[in-house]
């Protein structure tokens, strides 16, 4: 009886928690960009593809529809979800959705699956703080279009985790299922997690059963999203763009500088410091700081794909290729890429795998080498360079005021058939056919 009673109490102890920690990390998103909730607005194909076919076309026909060469499941499933409200109030339910994705990991971390890799709670605790306060990431903050970049970090999450609760398996499939639906990620996930499986199966480490489960759903999700990719004609677009000459010596240096803008200056420094270090600092100190960063930031990741746990490693192996995939089908145009900003949603997960890379690499060498002060100090003013770009990317700057409100209320009074044109963020727009 004793026992049934600590174990119900321990059970909400971790309820408990888990709300809290929910509570603080949808806090922390809306202080970052506040009008997410107090003057929400539709960002980009959140309201031109997702929301119009979704009222226009059917829930059923845009359900199934792909975009830019693949399936959207989520955006899809919330466009549907949100006509059982009104127009106005659909992008707070958008964002609000998108909002409890980012939010997911956070619960992920600090639940159960992950007490065999980080055993300490204050250390996952202390890791789903630095996600929520990750610089660099204006883009994909608080909108369901970018949400899928938060979506492929959950079903990574779900592919390595380890639970012995039925619940919580059940819920990760489902997971990897639906995330593996929206986007192209199962396809850039597939390596990483044979390089997962594999390392495992041959260092005679014991793999959860479920672990064969996960992956077949991953792999099936998978050859769908490669299925939509040949068929559709966006898709093949992205095929045909892929080129041979990615290598080539000439796209070294391009290739070079958009390393060190995206990952190795934007993940320390912050967008903001960044481009001001860019744009207002001699050339010749902008090279040194980018050569410096390059060396320091590459040898660190060296360090950590040879000593880190299988898991940093595999999360690196899945992170690199997302951009490595997009800058291949894209060259030999990627000239863009290189600017402060660009494209930053690409870069999301590799800049924190990055960011906890660091942060394993500073407690790894406190630990090991405890006499290498050197090491450790240049290790610690990095983190210390990292806190100034969090505190200098923090707020991000309200979306442009479209007034969607009173063209929603203009939406309400017009005849069945008639069209209206609302002007929506970044400076887009949707039309919508009255019923």
């Amino acid at each position: 009886m004793a026992t049934h009673i600590i174990k119900n109490q321990s059970n909400l102890n971790w309820l408990y928690l888990h709300i809290a920690m929910f509570i603080i990390g949808f806090i922390l998103i809306i202080t970052r960009r506040p009008d997410a909730i107090l003057n929400p607005q539709f960002w980009a194909e959140d309201g031109t593809i997702f929301y119009a076919q979704a009222y226009n076309d059917g829930i059923l026909k845009s359900l199934f529809s792909p975009y830019a060469g693949y399936l959207h499941t989520v955006p899809r499933l919330t466009a549907a979800f949100s006509m059982f409200f009104s127009l106005k109030a659909a992008p707070l339910v958008f964002n609000v959705i998108a909002i409890t994705i980012q939010i997911l990991p956070v619960n992920f971390l600090i639940s159960s699956r992950f007490s065999k890799l980080i055993p300490k709670l204050n250390h996952r605790i202390a890791l789903s703080l630095l996600y929520l306060a990750l610089p660099g990431c204006y883009e994909i903050n608080a909108n369901l279009t970018n949400a899928q970049w938060h979506l492929a970090l959950l079903v990574f999450m779900a592919m390595i985790a380890q639970s012995l609760q039925l619940l919580l398996n059940l819920f990760d499939v489902i997971l990897i299922f639906v995330g593996g639906l929206t986007g192209p990620f199962a396809i850039i996930m597939i390596p990483a997690i044979l390089f997962f499986g594999i390392y495992k199966k041959k260092n005679n480490i014991r793999i959860n059963k479920l672990f064969y489960t996960k992956f077949w759903v991953l792999t099936a999700t998978a050859i769908i999203q490669i299925l939509i990719i040949f068929t559709d004609k966006r898709g093949q677009e992205r095929i045909n763009g892929l080129d041979a000459s990615f290598l080539s010596l000439d796209s070294v240096s391009t290739i070079a500088k958009i390393l060190i803008n995206h990952l190795f200056l934007i993940s320390i420094l912050g967008t903001k410091m960044t481009d001001h270090l860019v744009k207002n600092f001699p050339l010749y100190l902008y090279i040194i700081v980018g050569i410096l960063a390059l060396i320091v930031g590459t040898t660190i990741i060296v360090y950590v794909l040879m000593r880190s746990p299988l898991e940093l490693r595999s999360f690196f192996v899945f992170a690199a290729l997302i951009p490595f995939t997009v800058l291949l089908s894209e060259f030999p145009n990627i000239n863009d890429f290189a600017l402060v900003g660009f494209g930053g949603r690409y870069w999301f997960n590799l800049t924190l795998a990055f960011c906890v890379g660091i942060l394993w690499f500073y407690c790894h060498i406190s630990n090991k080498n405890k006499s290498n002060y050197i090491l450790q100090i240049g290790t610690l003013i990095v983190l210390l360079l990292m806190l100034l770009g969090i505190v200098s990317d923090w707020q991000h700057p309200p979306f442009t005021d479209f007034k969607f409100a009173e063209y929603a209320d203009k939406f309400t009074e017009l005849a069945p058939r008639e069209k209206i044109t609302i002007p929506i963020n970044p400076s887009w727009s949707m039309e919508l056919i009255k019923h």
